[in-house]
């Protein structure tokens, strides 16, 4: 698989680290970054990290279900809202406790949630029509995730043509005798604020290397950084205003 943007991140962690991949191997560096990564997604809360996810309508068989399947990539719930049959819509913005939110016996407020596990625990329960938006923050694909090598993603412009020699390659369609292989995923963190990643990877390769100052040096530009995004985005805020994604799933059970 061709993941150029990835690789480059790769080539620029060994140098600034100056250990080549006999110290610095393909797999620790794959960690670095993931650890990394996992980081700003549990720091950073600004628009591009967004995202809504649309449950379908609640069908009859449906009606009286008190739990939806959290998506996941979620990080952070921001707000769960539902919109009934007749087109009024709650928020639901009451936090309750998962104790008291799976005991019967216990009046919950009204548009009331808790979080079990991979499940959203709910109150009151669904109605038939009722549609769910989980607005959350979100984690983003693996840095170095590419596209399916299918129809739906030729006709899309996410494939590369390739040939048969080439490892990943897939023939699309079959028996076409037309190979493709998928090109990178696009992934904010990588492809527009690099410098979080690398600075929080370099962070744990001069710590695996023994270099604990500089290690510490690029931790503290790594968590620097992280702050003056998010606070551009509360002034971003305070003026109105910002971006968010769309996206449509089912999953209620």
């Amino acid at each position: 698989m061709a993941t150029p943007l990835y690789d480059a991140l790769v080539v620029k962690l060994r140098s600034w680290v100056n250990r080549d991949s006999t110290v610095l191997t393909d797999n620790l560096i794959s960690d670095f970054f993931d650890y990394s990564a996992d980081f700003c997604y549990r720091k950073l809360r600004i628009p591009p990290l967004e995202h809504t996810f649309s449950y379908t309508a609640v069908s009859a068989s449906d009606v009286g279900e008190t739990e939806l399947t959290l998506p996941t990539d979620l990080s952070e719930i921001i707000q769960l809202r539902r919109t009934d049959a007749n087109g009024q819509s709650r928020v639901f913005d009451e936090v309750a406790s998962l104790l008291a939110i799976d005991n019967k016996n216990y009046t919950n407020p009204v548009e009331s949630y808790a979080r079990k596990g991979g499940k959203l625990v709910f109150y009151p329960e669904a109605k038939e029509g009722d549609i769910y938006e989980l607005y959350y923050y979100r984690r983003l694909p693996d840095l170095d995730a590419t596209y399916v090598a299918n129809a739906t993603n030729l006709a899309g412009g996410l494939l590369t043509a390739s040939n048969s020699g080439v490892s990943g390659a897939v023939e699309v369609p079959s028996s076409s005798g037309n190979y493709y292989i998928g090109n990178e995923v696009t992934n904010w963190l990588r492809d527009s604020n690099e410098r979080l990643l690398l600075w929080g990877a370099i962070a744990y390769a001069l710590d695996y290397v023994g270099d604990d100052d500089r290690s510490n040096k690029f931790n503290a530009l790594q968590l620097a950084g992280i702050e003056e995004l998010n606070s551009e985005e509360g002034q971003r805020r305070s003026r109105g205003g910002s971006q968010v994604q769309n996206f449509a799933n089912t999953a209620m059970l």
